[in-house]
């Protein structure tokens, strides 16, 4: 990481925690902390209802992967490191990918198969997401005529609409195999000359890519897992809010997980999104009838379930993945 970078993540960081402070110090911080210490011991709910989670985004990735590949032991194991690793960087979940990357190829995938489907797998994950938030926005237009009479709405509809031509524009780069294309073009106009294994890499990435868009049935399991992984994200708010005793509407919380995703994707260069999570909670937890102090103790439990989960998960990568003969 270069000084540039290190001044940016420096900035961030401050500015989450600066974020996070305001939010704790406005929207009734110390009560959503005496909601959560009065349960701590029922906490652990939280990691089982995240395992549910894991299972279906280890599953979509492992479907486009093919079984013969990759186990599904590994590609649990390598999800929930990668998602957990996603919390510590700057770029968040874009260094998380990564990683999955990285620990595919060392159990064993190409480095071309490994980046194809952790690449498809993201796309699938960013358009079940949009698929989430339109049914999300639909239920609380019914609920709310008023919706679209709202000052900032304007920019949630703006992101919506940025997140489908995105999935369209990435969709025509896969099909069109837009990149050998620009590999091409790039040497010829600019004398832009990679090393031939990088570009040897890059043209069976695309390859690979073109070649899974046209595998509809596998693409379409690997999108309706990703849309349960989703759902099951509201799942582990319910059991957050039975641990607290507080009744709730279960779609009302596919609302707010769905907008509260679409948030954070936005926000990925701030380090795990923070100030900006527990402020997006507080929001939209208004939209669906939860007060402050309730959206905020929302919150606060999903870093409590993110500190939870992602602890182990490094250990298990120092263990699993650094020890001598380990990918034997």
């Amino acid at each position: 990481m270069n000084n540039f970078s290190k001044l940016k993540f420096f900035f961030f960081f401050i500015f989450g925690i600066c974020l996070f402070v305001w939010v704790y110090d406005i929207f009734a911080g110390p009560d959503s902390l005496d909601l959560i210490k009065e349960n701590y011991e029922r906490l652990f709910y939280l990691v089982l209802a995240h395992g549910i989670t894991l299972y279906f985004m280890s599953l979509s990735w492992f479907v486009l992967i093919g079984e013969r590949k990759l186990s599904m032991y590994w590609s649990f194991i390598i999800t929930w490191i990668s998602q957990a690793s996603g919390k510590f960087f700057p770029t968040g979940t874009i260094t998380g990918e990564f990683i999955r990357v990285y620990l595919g190829v060392k159990k064993g995938l190409s480095t071309p198969h490994a980046s194809s489907t952790v690449f498809a797998d993201l796309v699938l994950a960013t358009f079940s997401l949009f698929v989430i938030a339109i049914f999300s926005l639909f239920l609380l237009v019914s609920q709310n005529l008023d919706f679209f009479m709202g000052k900032n709405n304007f920019y949630f509809l703006l992101t919506l609409v940025t997140f489908f031509f995105s999935c369209i524009f990435l969709f025509f780069v896969v099909r069109k195999r837009l990149l050998r294309r620009f590999l091409r073009k790039s040497q010829q106009i600019f004398n832009f000359n990679l090393k031939r294994r990088t570009l040897r890499t890059l043209l069976k990435i695309d390859f690979l890519l073109f070649r899974l868009s046209f595998q509809k049935i596998k693409v379409l399991k690997a999108l309706i897992l990703r849309l349960m992984g989703w759902l099951s994200g509201a799942f582990e708010i319910f059991v957050f809010l039975w641990i607290i005793g507080v009744e709730c509407n279960y779609m009302d919380l596919v609302i707010l997980e769905s907008f509260i995703g679409v948030i954070k994707a936005f926000v990925f260069f701030i380090p795990a999104g923070l100030g900006v999570q527990e402020l997006a909670f507080v929001v939209i937890g208004d939209f669906v009838g939860f007060n402050g102090t309730i959206a905020f103790s929302i919150a606060l439990g999903r870093r409590i379930r993110e500190i939870l989960v992602s602890f182990p998960a490094v250990i298990a990568w120092v263990v699993l993945f650094r020890q001598k003969g380990s990918f034997k």
